[in-house]
């Protein structure tokens, strides 16, 4: 009987305590775990994550991105305005 009543729990009293609905099986108590679960998952006043504020975009280039024309490495850049010394 009492993997009976483990069972369920796993399959009807647990999801049903998760989904904020009455206990349908009175007589399969609820794990004393679940109810600290069931109060942190409503808890209004929790943090909220910092990822949840902010989406990502897409880069909008600057003016002197658009404008100039050069494209490349840093490196590149030495190369191309440097004269040859020869």
């Amino acid at each position: 009987i009492e993997r009976l009543g483990n069972t369920i729990q796993k399959i009807i009293t647990i999801p049903a305590a998760l989904q904020k609905v009455s206990n349908p099986v009175p007589r399969v108590k609820h794990p004393d775990w679940l109810q600290k679960m069931v109060l942190e998952k409503a808890d209004t006043m929790k943090q909220q994550k910092i990822t949840d504020k902010f989406k990502v975009t897409e880069k909008q280039l600057t003016l002197e991105e658009e404008t100039s024309g050069l494209k490349g490495d840093v490196e590149d850049l030495g190369e191309r305005f440097s004269s040859p010394s020869s």
